[in-house]
């Protein structure tokens, strides 16, 4: 990204009232990072239903996409507190690359400003180690996956049949429904109930914070930052270009500004090449 403005600049946000949507405090990774870039305070919601637009466990289908999602608890959260400004996140996990080992946490953040009539996205991609879901029968497999997840301190879902239970941190009730019937127990991915994921929404908020402080070259409008990349670092051994990402975009919420940054690699091994691999 390009060089922020200057800690001493004014913020564009200063004294700001900035909503966060969510259920699950995440208001708490914000605001340390928001006070600090652009002196603004943050406050979440109390009636917003960010679970309406989708869930973890399956409960509430997801219909939108991350972005879309995002961008509507933003939007939601800035209607209900009555300020321009909101910011929201949507997470997913996937598999990596062969299935093994730690699963890939997408985060997503989207600021809006509505004042400005921007959206500013911000997220990160990161390898994250998340137990996998485990059908448990006994009281001794119960209590070895717990250990396994970090619990208490990591929540965890309970399947029972047909019943759910979400957000459980007390081994009384884990077990009371293991004493039931077979159990199938998941780590709680909110961020209120997983540690692991609010290192990473404190770090995205930083980042999202120095985002908004870098003004656009062309139109000073706050929000220039990453937007796309260009592929095409020259194979070693042909010459051709290949997948690998040569530049990173940088690019503005509000105006066609773009500018490239060029990243250090020249040439690409050919192991990467489709032409030296067919």
């Amino acid at each position: 990204m390009t060089t922020t403005a200057g800690c001493h600049d004014p913020s564009p946000y200063a004294e700001a009232t900035i909503a966060v949507g969510t259920l699950h405090g995440k208001e708490s990774a914000f605001a340390p990072a928001f006070g600090r870039w652009l002196d603004a305070a943050v406050r979440a919601t109390t009636a917003l239903d960010t679970d309406a637009l989708g869930t973890f466990t399956g409960d509430v289908p997801r219909a939108l996409s991350p972005m879309d999602a995002a961008e509507a608890k933003a939007a939601g959260a800035a209607a209900e507190l009555g300020t321009p400004f909101g910011v929201a996140t949507e997470a997913s996990y996937a598999p990596s690359l062969g299935g093994f080992g730690p699963v890939v946490h997408e985060e997503l953040v989207v600021f809006v400003d509505l004042e400005r009539g921007i959206r500013v996205p911000h997220g990160v991609r990161a390898y994250a180690r998340v137990a996998a879901p485990r059908d448990v029968e006994d009281e001794a497999a119960a209590r070895a996956y717990l250990d396994r997840v970090g619990f208490p301190g990591q929540a965890v879902v309970a399947r029972l049949g047909n019943e759910l239970r979400k957000g459980l941190q007390d081994e009384r009730v884990v077990l009371g429904l293991v004493a039931r019937g077979p159990v199938r127990l998941e780590p709680d991915l909110r961020a209120h109930l997983n540690p692991q994921r609010r290192r990473t929404l404190r770090g995205v908020a930083w980042g999202m914070a120095a985002r908004l402080r870098t003004p656009c070259p062309a139109c000073a409008c706050p929000g220039f930052g990453p937007v796309d990349v260009v592929r095409g670092v020259p194979c070693g051994g042909c010459g051709t270009p290949t997948s690998r990402v040569r530049a990173d975009v940088d690019g503005c919420a509000a105006c066609p500004a773009r500018q490239e940054r060029p990243r250090p690699v020249t040439v690409a091994d050919p192991a990467t090449c489709d032409v030296c691999n067919p």
